[in-house]
């Protein structure tokens, strides 16, 4: 097809998308039609499409372009971004759309621009050839490759003139020195696949590793600000959640206060939307203050699980309300009409950074009455130079409690978000940041899970059913009937291989939604009688069933794409990959998002605890595979990397921990799931303390049995073991007498009234959680299983 064919088949494609995207580009006609066009004209990511008008001949990635570059010989020039990125937006504009480095390019190189987020394999590849050669990472990335896709070269930003010179130097380079390009091209590749194609031998973990991982993190904290030391500032949500099972199961406070000082200063802080809720993907300064405006998806639902966690743990209304808001945000901002969740928002409109989100001491008095604005001014401290670029990033100087004690105010947290609410509806007037709207499985999931545990843990259904709708969608259009997963949905397609993430991601979701299910089967037998309530418990069971189905289904399909029959362990793409394979990813680490191996492990952990839950499959013998063996191979295949970076791989060591002493928090099961036991709400105000009845919290102890099995009520001589709940020595808490049934035994499903007073000693400490440890063995009628000692967190 020659050049007219193409640009005659483009343009068509062009009309067929008039007014479904923006056309960012200085060169139109008089009638508004781009005077370039290129092939990414035919691609669905909002990220290709913003560049599909530069006068860059760009390819996306794939086949043909390698297949160009191999044909004329000529290097490729690789630039990887994603839409919501600041500083890709700034060398569209410099360079991209600039016609001088156009003209370089397009003579000299095979040219192509790739969207991270429909490829995180292969954009951790180059990411880490960048980091060997730099140091350093981040986007937009740009790396010169030779016609084979090895790199000889990586860098982030470049201003146009340096990019323009660096060009040249390269073609110079490819006439007279290719060789030499050559050679460094294969050394680079040697180093990245050293480093993500990881076959270290099976090592048993450092005896220290943990206490030494905590050690570290608390030499790098910034105590005064919280989080980690330094700038850029990056939640860190990995080492958030490490810390947080930590303390829980430690009852370390120093773990805990880490936590606690990281959430305050994130929650206080600019970094998190005051006004409408939700957090910026980082801070560039060290004080939290002034955020890189883009709000991604996977920040809220990774913030949300640790403010989820942390509320739990602490009971601070400050972390429930953070968390409440930015859940809230997601379902209000980010939920797309037919179910799931939109990626991503940039943090450009108006073409400046941050404009939508700051605001004029003007503003703000155009907004509020006299009152409020008062009050406005004593909370965020607005001031008419302002904090940014002359404007102003609302941030709390103090904690909300101090400022409501301060006012006397028995409404003033109704007054606030009333306030707030009026400023959230005048910045809906102005232009909206661009908001990606394409589903991205491993972020819905993610979300799916956060959703499903946060609406489970506080009685809330509107999360929950959120979580139903994505899970719905999801299952529906992006599992394909080959069983095998699809990773974006836009604009009524779904296209790109899964990667291990969505898998695992939306497998997690799956299960959480399982155990939301049968929570709200439990709440649903203590508000009924106990004969309906049993009845009601077993509809739900049901209902719950079909998530666990789909999830141990797409469970066995990522075993079958990554799974590494000869070295054990996962791999994070799929068997069949788009353009050449440079290697294939073993990297356990955790980055912007938890690792995904961690998060593929603990599914098989997930199913394990659950497998006599999980329908027989007769022509297999039974459950396909053996989820244990499988995690106990997986892990140790990581087992090397993580004794040599723990710091960087903070979830393997808290999935290790969940392996050895099992879940803390949530439905527990027992036996392969022929009991579980979980403490729920025994209304949806309890959980929360109540000074004003002598600070005690009312729960209930849900107890699962499978039929045949039972868990012995009393003591008996030469019995089993009969079911014993104890409040643990160091709990804040102390259990009052438990009411026993007057039968011999526990069987289906069963309701605990317990209640808990607060212990003289710990008056001052209303914020701690209480511990419950739980001694249960279940029997039939012809045998007993050993004996679990299990803890719960109140």
């Amino acid at each position: 097809m020659n050049s007219e064919q193409i640009e005659k088949r483009l343009r068509e494609v062009e009309e067929s998308k008039h007014g479904s995207y923006d056309k960012r580009t200085e060169h139109l006609d008089e009638s508004g039609r781009g005077v370039f066009i290129n092939r990414l004209i035919e691609e669905d990511s909002p990220y290709l499409l913003q560049h599909a008008h530069n006068p860059v001949n760009w390819y996306a990635w794939g086949d043909e372009a390698f297949a160009a570059a191999q044909a004329t010989g000529k290097p490729i020039f690789l630039s990887i971004g994603y839409s919501t990125c600041h500083w890709c937006h700034v060398m569209e504009v410099e360079s991209f759309d600039n016609s001088e480095v156009a003209a370089v390019l397009n003579e000299h190189f095979i040219s192509i621009k790739m969207d991270r987020e429909q490829y995180p394999d292969i954009d951790e590849v180059y990411m880490t050839g960048v980091q060997l050669m730099t140091g350093q990472g981040g986007w937009p990335m740009s790396n010169l490759l030779l016609p084979t896709g090895e790199p000889f070269f990586g860098a982030t930003y470049f201003p146009a003139a340096q990019f323009i010179a660096l060009l040249q130097q390269v073609v110079i380079a490819w006439d007279s020195k290719r060789e030499e390009l050559e050679a460094s091209a294969r050394q680079m590749q040697q180093g990245i696949g050293k480093i993500l194609g990881d076959k270290q031998a099976v090592q048993e973990l450092d005896a220290d590793l943990r206490a030494n991982t905590l050690q570290a993190l608390f030499q790098r904290e910034d105590r005064e600000r919280g989080g980690l030391a330094g700038a850029p500032k990056f939640p860190q949500e990995p080492l958030l959640l490490f810390l947080l099972d930590q303390a829980a199961r430690e009852q370390d406070p120093h773990a805990l206060s880490f936590v606690d000082r990281a959430l305050e200063g994130m929650g206080r802080g600019g970094i998190y939307d005051q006004v409408g809720g939700g957090f910026a993907r980082y801070s560039v300064d060290e004080e939290w203050l002034v955020p890189h405006f883009e709000k991604m998806l996977y920040n809220q639902s990774q913030l949300g699980l640790v403010y989820l966690q942390a509320y739990r743990l602490t009971h601070k209304p400050f972390f429930l309300r953070v968390l409440t808001q930015t859940l809230d945000y997601v379902l209000r901002d980010m939920q797309r009409p037919s179910g799931g969740f939109y990626s991503a928002t940039d943090a450009d409109s108006e073409g400046e950074e941050g404009v939508f989100f700051t605001w004029s001491l003007a503003e703000l008095r155009d907004a509020l009455d006299a009152e409020e604005f008062e009050l406005v001014r004593r909370l965020y401290g607005p001031d008419e130079l302002g904090n940014f670029e002359g404007s102003n990033i609302l941030e709390l100087s103090r904690s909300l409690e101090v400022s409501a004690r301060e006012t006397g105010d028995t409404d003033f947290y109704s007054t606030l978000d009333q306030i707030l609410e009026k400023l959230y509806l005048a910045r809906e007037q102005r232009i909206h940041p661009l908001r990606d709207d394409k589903l991205i499985v491993a972020w819905s999931g993610s979300m799916i899970n956060t959703l499903a545990q946060a609406g489970a843990r506080l009685s809330e259904p509107r999360w929950t059913a959120a979580a139903l709708r994505a899970a719905e969608i999801i299952c529906r259009e992006n599992i394909q009937a080959s069983g095998k997963l699809r990773r974006i949905a836009l604009n009524g397609a779904v296209s790109i291989n899964g990667q291990l993430e969505d898998y695992a991601n939306l497998i997690e979701g799956l299960v959480a939604l399982f155990d939301a299910q049968q929570s709200a089967g439990d709440r649903e037998v203590s508000a009924a009688n106990a004969g309906l309530g049993q009845q009601l418990g077993k509809e739900s069971d049901k209902n719950a069933s079909s998530w666990l189905v789909r999830a141990q289904a797409l469970t066995d399909t990522m075993i079958d794409e990554f799974w590494d029959p000869n070295q054990g362990g996962f791999f994070l793409s799929p068997r069949e990959q788009v353009g050449p394979r440079l290697t294939r990813s073993k990297s356990a680490s955790d980055g912007a998002t938890l690792s995904p191996i961690a998060t593929a492990l603990r599914c098989l952990l997930l199913l394990d605890k659950r497998r006599a839950l999980l329908p027989e499959q007769p022509a297999a013998g039974g459950v396909k595979h053996d989820y244990a063996a499988l995690y106990r191979r997986g892990f140790n295949a990581v087992s090397g990397q993580l004794n040599e970076h723990p710091l960087s791989h903070s979830s393997l060591l808290r999935v290790q921990a969940e392996h050895e002493k099992g879940p803390l928090d949530g439905r527990v099961y027992l036996d392969g799931g022929l009991a579980s036991i979980e403490l729920i709400p025994s209304s949806p105000e309890a959980g929360k303390i109540d000074t004003a009845q002598t600070e005690r919290k009312h729960v209930s102890l849900a107890l699962r049995i499978a039929d045949g099995w039972h868990v012995a009520a009393n003591e008996t001589e030469g019995g089993s073991l009969p079911l014993r709940i104890e409040a643990s020595e160091e709990s804040a808490w102390a259990l009052e007498p438990v009411a026993r049934t007057s039968e011999n035994d526990y069987r289906g499903a069963q309701l605990l009234d317990l209640t808990l007073t607060l212990k003289p000693s710990h008056k001052l400490s209303l914020d701690q959680a209480g511990k419950l440890n739980v001694t249960v063995q279940l029997c039939s009628e012809s045998q007993c299983l050993l004996a679990h000692e299990i803890s719960l967190l109140v």
